[in-house]
């Protein structure tokens, strides 16, 4: 039999029989085990936060959960109790933690792969996080679109739901279907991107401890940088395309063809186009947008030049010895691009420190309530009044279909 407890009495047979059999979406399905009658009760609306955690907050669950997380390595109780305030609030439909591009691709590489990605998959509740770069393209078409049309800088709407593939509001299945899906294809192209990056960005740190430039001359360079970086990022993409094709290395020459750079310069060259720019201008109107100053307000990359800014500061002035990390430029990509629409984020505790700082803390004004391992406790507070917010008709339905 499908149907489940908690059983009630059927309305056609009188018979305890009436099961669940289903639930999700907006509906809860009952079925009578005696003589097949079926109901369907609409479950009560929703209005769930959506909190980003970055990778180490997922591993960590994905530890205790799996029983890998060694109790010497501390933390044990935190996590531990992390973990199952995360599981009750999902269940209590109260919070969402989607997956994103970011997420996906740091596990990819995992030695966990796998399992890292189930773990996950079941924290999203079937909903996921627009690609970053996705996002930013969207606010480089509005700016484009501004433009185009002789007006200053668009008004940007900061709806989280702009920012998700899914249904926020939807009820959890009570029955999660996933496939085993086998990434390792793309590991090597991922590490290797990873490694290019990271060998990018140790050129401007350690530049930056030689140079000793200030908050401010960081910057006004990154700030003011938004139509240099754009072209030189197109510049380099199709210089490794055509690497590639004279390698005649066709997997890689159509990876290199789908780098950011290159798909906003042609959805920027079809948007003049349809706005009647002539064939022949069209790169040339390109970057002349990009050179146009209101860019340097887009959120994603004024948040990013602060961060940048900071990281400066504390390598200068801080004498922070060690280097950042490989994982740095995740991290400031997804506080720069998530940042804006999110209720919280557990993000690593060096970057929280840095947005706690001046002028980061004034100028940025995230929605996200940030946390990190040195607010754990905060985190936890926050997740317990999601707890205690909890409506008393959707805490009845939870305890019904998930038996919370």
């Amino acid at each position: 039999m499908l149907e489940r407890a908690p059983f009630l009495t059927c309305p056609l047979c009188g018979e305890a029989t009436l099961g669940i059999l289903s639930a999700g979406g907006s509906t809860l399905r009952r079925r009578c085990r005696a003589c097949r009658h079926a109901v369907s009760v609409p479950l009560p609306g929703l209005s769930k936060k959506v909190v980003y955690l970055d990778q180490f907050a997922i591993s960590e669950i994905y530890k205790v959960k799996s029983g890998r997380r060694r109790a010497q390595s501390g933390g044990q109780a935190f996590w531990e109790e992390v973990t199952a305030q995360i599981d009750r609030a999902c269940l209590l439909q109260q919070v969402i933690f989607p997956g994103s591009n970011i997420h996906r691709d740091e596990t990819i590489v995992s030695p966990f792969a796998s399992d890292l990605a189930l773990a996950h998959e079941m924290l999203s509740g079937d909903v996921s996080f627009a690609n970053f770069e996705h996002i930013e393209q969207r606010q480089v078409l509005d700016y484009a679109k501004t433009y185009l049309n002789g007006r200053a800088a668009p008004s940007l709407s900061f709806h989280v739901d702009e920012v998700l593939e899914g249904a926020r509001n939807d009820w959890l299945p009570d029955m999660h279907i996933t496939t085993d899906m086998d990434y390792a294809v793309f590991a090597n192209g991922i590490r290797r991107h990873r490694d290019e990056t990271d060998a990018s960005c140790k050129v401007l740190w350690q530049r930056w401890i030689r140079q000793k430039p200030t908050f401010n001359e960081v910057f006004s360079h990154e700030f003011n940088d938004f139509g240099n970086a754009k072209k030189g990022a197109l510049k380099y993409a199709a210089q490794q395309a055509q690497t590639a094709l004279q390698s005649h290395d066709t997997r890689e020459f159509l990876n290199r063809l789908s780098y950011p750079a290159l798909e906003e310069f042609n959805q920027l060259k079809q948007l003049f186009r349809d706005h009647g720019i002539a064939e022949r201008e069209l790169a040339s109107s390109v970057f002349a947008f990009w050179d146009w100053p209101e860019n340097r307000n887009m959120p994603t990359h004024r948040i990013s030049a602060y961060l940048f800014a900071g990281l400066s500061r504390r390598l200068v002035s801080a004498g922070q010895k060690k280097l950042p990390s490989k994982g740095m430029m995740n991290d400031i990509r997804a506080i720069s691009t998530y940042g804006p629409y999110v209720d919280a984020m557990f993000i690593d505790k060096g970057c929280a420190s840095l947005l706690s700082e001046e002028p980061l803390r004034s100028e940025l004004r995230l929605k996200a309530e940030i946390f990190s391992s040195t607010s754990g406790q905060a985190f936890l507070q926050y997740l317990q009044r999601l707890d205690d917010e909890t409506p008393a008709n959707v805490r009845r339905h939870a305890r019904e279909i998930y038996g919370i």
